[in-house]
C-alpha cells in the first residue's frame, strides 16, 4: 500500500536540470555565479560528463529559457557547454508502507 503526495502547491513551477561543463580552472567561479542567480535552486558539483549540476526552478518554461540563455549562458566565458534536461511533470513523493 502506498500513499502519493503532490510536492508542489496549487501553482505549478517548470523545471530543469542543466548539466554544465566548465573550462579548466574555472569551476568554483562558475559555482559561485550560479548561486547568485534567482530562479537556480540547486547548484552541485558532480563528476562525469559534466562537472554542475544545477536544478531551476521557474514560473514558466519561457523564464526558464531566459534563465538559461541570458543569466547563465550569455557572456559566460567560463564555460564550455552545457546540456538542458527538461522536466515533463510535476514530481511526486511516494511513501510506501
Amino acid at each position: 500500500m502506498h500513499e502519493e503526495f503532490d510536492t508542489h502547491s496549487s501553482h505549478d513551477l517548470a523545471t530543469a536540470h542543466v548539466m554544465i561543463k566548465c573550462k579548466a580552472d574555472y569551476l568554483k567561479d562558475v559555482i559561485e555565479q550560479l548561486r547568485s542567480i534567482e530562479g537556480i535552486v540547486e547548484v552541485l558539483e558532480v563528476i562525469g560528463e559534466c562537472d554542475i549540476l544545477a536544478k531551476i526552478e521557474a514560473t514558466s518554461s519561457e523564464s526558464l529559457k531566459r534563465i538559461i540563455k541570458w543569466k547563465i549562458l550569455h557572456h559566460n566565458e567560463k564555460i564550455s557547454s552545457v546540456i538542458t534536461l527538461l522536466c515533463m511533470r510535476k514530481p511526486l513523493c511516494i511513501i510506501v508502507k
